[in-house]
């Protein structure tokens, strides 16, 4: 039987997923730079403000405060704008590269729409892949918090 276009862009990523040799690995993202030996290294300035971030989510500030607190300090949000969103501090709060590691296989595109994968068998996950900005303690800490408060929101209504 043969593959699809699409089956066969599948499985060529998945291949490079399980070698470890997906380029995927090293795709950028706010408070790293690509080296020109492409690697992830961090951007000084930005990996401050990541830290902030982090730390200001812990001692208790919801995304809205951060936002505001980003700012009041002039730091621009990673497309520029002048105020970054609550979904962007969001995700920044969840992703695991700012521990040093790398999923792979966290989404998959059905019927052209990106979706998240919840299949973690077809996942990839490279351990100190890239230098962190903020420990794994914290970053552990951090997600039982966004638990937390995404709990006590859904039984508030």
């Amino acid at each position: 039987m043969e593959l699809t276009k699409s089956e066969q862009i599948r499985a060529g990523l998945q291949k490079s997923f399980q070698s470890g040799t997906s380029a995927k690995a090293s795709t950028v993202c706010y408070g790293y730079k690509v080296s020109r030996a492409g690697e992830l290294v961090i951007d000084p300035t930005e990996a401050n403000t990541v830290l902030f971030i982090f730390h200001h989510f812990m001692n208790g500030d919801s995304l809205g405060k951060i936002s505001g607190a980003l700012a009041r300090k002039g730091i621009a949000s990673p497309t520029g704008r002048t105020t970054w969103s609550r979904e962007t501090i969001s995700k920044l709060l969840a992703n695991e590269k700012y521990v040093g590691d790398v999923v792979l296989g966290k989404t998959n595109v059905i019927n052209g729409v990106q979706v998240k994968s919840h299949d973690a068998s077809n996942q990839v996950h490279m351990r100190a892949h890239h230098p962190a900005i903020i420990s794994h303690e914290l970053f552990n800490a951090v997600q039982q918090e966004r638990l937390k408060r995404s709990r006590s929101r859904l039984t508030a209504k």
